[in-house]
């Protein structure tokens, strides 16, 4: 399975990962923008239309209050004129009758401005226990065509304005079944004296208040599905609904508005109306004495909500007219940028299979630019380093051939001229015993011994070049001071060791190493640099291992020591690396060498 991953992790381009992430992030950026464009623009469109209901609301709810206002000052008016028609025509009291269309100026000046603005359709006068009412269209009739329940409220309402003496609005009865439902505003009628001696009752024409919820006002400004209407204490209709017919006291309302409303809570909500539909709402109490309506003005959130709805739609479009204009430039754009890239990774493949010969061309000056340049560089090092490296090679297999023959003839030759004459002086001076006619005689026998003697000691000192039998029983140090101390008795060259070293077990490897370095840089100096005195320094920790090696010669001329093609320094130099130490060749400050070798004992 982890292949499987692998290898379509391997399939996937980043020239199609470029294409991707561009993409999805336009596409987010396109998602973020239009949301938070449709989000300020459905915040914006309900503020305003809560706005534009509010005031509608507030603008009706004078309208309608500023209609009963002047309802009842025209009844209290109509009260007082009754008085001063007593007065005028020498009328008696307890005789009061509404006017007559016959008769004089004054009644028909009150007749017409009763009539003029269509606001009632009947006014009832009780005095002296008799109701008479008149429609403005016939005489006053008598008691015997009002119902009982018309009755009965009549005679409520004349025992308040009796007691009260003020006009008293009268809401809505749903009891009224003889009778058409209707408003009724009650007035006391006075006499000469200011005595009251009746009431006069108008009965408001429902359509005329329906008539200021529905005006054409309403319709300009909430369109199709917006209303203002009116609700009683009963959570009945008070008003005409615009979408049922004679909704009055038979349409129950029981929505938020109205409870908040009711809770002397005016504001604006979100809700389903009295038909179920969600709407935008705004609600208040009416506030008129004697009525306890509420007034709510409110629209469909659908119709509310139709130019976001268009913007909505119109933001669809363009967001799929964006998203293929960003596919495109995403096609581009990846391919611009992924181009060099495959080209780069396809050259680096082909250099993994050692292939240094590609050079790409520059095709941009940014960082892309850059990279190819730096790519080509790269190969062209490579390359030298190839060079290098199969060059070397070849110098340390010719290196480890020449030195594998150099010690053989090093050996062939000490064995030949020194170990072989010895062993053949030997022998002769054997034979020449065993045929000597004096015989063995013990004068030979000594001679003979001292001869074994010296090929014993030619063997141990052929054995002791090959590896110091002193290393591998006493350590660096004891081997380090012996060929100091062999050196300077063997030739007229001053050789001095010091060494500081803890008591810690140093590794065989590092050890021998160490040798070599040092009997290589002790050789150096004797054969090559023509010193006189020579210092060794052994310096070492528990972390660090310094060898130092200084002589008085003629110096060293090569800037870089270690590639030198002589095998000796370069030999030094292969073992130092071994032993990811440090190796430093440099003139002394006057005159002579200094070899420099600190070995890690941690690595």
């Amino acid at each position: 399975m982890v292949q499987a991953y692998d290898s379509m992790q391997a399939r996937t381009s980043i020239y199609h990962k470029l294409i991707l992430y561009i993409f999805f992030l336009g596409i987010f950026v396109i998602v973020a923008v239009s949301l938070y464009s449709f989000i300020t623009a459905r915040n914006a469109i309900v503020k305003r239309t809560f706005d534009q209901l509010t005031s509608l609301r507030i603008v009706k709810k004078e309208q309608v209050t500023q209609f009963f206002n002047d309802r009842m000052k025209e009844s209290e008016l109509f009260a007082h004129e009754q008085d001063n028609l007593s007065g005028k025509n020498q009328i008696q009291p307890n005789t009061y009758l509404l006017p007559y269309v016959h008769e004089s100026y004054v009644n028909q000046n009150f007749q017409r401005f009763f009539k003029s603005g269509n606001y009632y359709s009947h006014i009832y006068l009780i005095t002296d226990g008799t109701i008479k009412w008149f429609t403005f269209d016939s005489l006053p009739n008598s008691q015997k065509s009002i119902g009982q329940d018309t009755r009965a409220m009549l005679s409520s309402l004349f025992l308040r304005v009796i007691n009260e003496k003020k006009v008293i609005l009268e809401d809505y009865s749903a009891k009224l079944r003889d009778s058409l439902v209707h408003l009724c505003i009650a007035s006391p009628v006075y006499n000469g004296k200011n005595s009251v001696i009746g009431c006069a009752i108008f009965l408001l024409n429902p359509d005329a208040v329906s008539l200021i919820m529905k005006n054409s006002e309403v319709e300009q400004s909430l369109g199709t599905s917006g209303e203002v209407y009116l609700v009683g204490a009963d959570s009945l209709m008070r008003s005409e609904s615009r979408f049922y017919k004679r909704s009055i006291l038979s349409l129950p309302v029981k929505t938020q508005s109205v409870r908040n409303a009711f809770s002397n809570i005016e504001g604006t909500h979100l809700i389903k109306d009295y038909r179920g539909i969600l709407t935008l709402s705004s609600y208040s109490l009416l506030g008129i004495p004697g009525l306890n309506w509420v007034i709510i003005a409110e629209i469909d959130k659908k119709e509310a909500m139709r130019p976001v709805y268009k913007l909505a739609n119109e933001i669809v479009f363009l967001s799929i007219f964006i998203t293929l204009f960003l596919f495109v430039a995403a096609y581009i754009i990846s391919r611009t940028i992924a181009g060099p890239i495959i080209e780069l990774k396809n050259a680096t493949i082909e250099v993994g299979k050692g292939e240094f010969d590609h050079s790409l061309s520059i095709k941009s000056n940014d960082e892309l630019g850059e990279l190819t340049e730096n790519f080509n560089l790269m190969t062209s090092q490579l390359k030298a380093q190839k060079l290098e490296l199969k060059r070397r090679e070849v110098w340390m297999f010719s290196s480890f051939i020449d030195g594998q023959e150099d010690e053989r003839q090093r050996l062939s030759r000490e064995l030949h001229d020194g170990l072989g004459q010895m062993i053949v002086a030997t022998k002769l001076k054997t034979e020449s015993m065993v045929n000597s006619e004096k015989g063995i005689t013990l004068n030979n026998i000594s001679k003979l011994r001292l001869m074994f003697d010296s090929l014993v000691d030619e063997v141990r000192s052929i054995s002791n070049n090959l590896m110091p039998a002193v290393l591998q029983e006493f350590g660096l140090e004891m081997a380090l001071e012996q060929i100091c101390r062999e050196i300077s008795n063997n030739s007229k060259i001053k050789v001095v060791f010091d060494s500081q070293i803890s008591d810690q077990k140093i590794d065989k490897r590092i050890a021998v190493y160490l040798f070599r370095i040092a009997q290589e840089a002790i050789n150096n100096a004797v054969k090559h640099a023509n010193a006189t005195e020579i210092i060794m320094t052994l310096i070492g920790n528990d972390k660090m291992i310094n060898l130092m090696v200084q002589d008085d010669g003629i110096g060293i001329n090569l800037e870089e020591p270690c590639n030198h093609l002589g095998r000796g320094i370069n030999n030094m130099c292969e073992r130092v690396k071994l032993l990811d130490g440090l190796i430093d060749i440099s003139k002394g400050v006057n005159h002579g060498t200094i070899v420099s070798v600190k070995i890690p004992l941690n690595s």
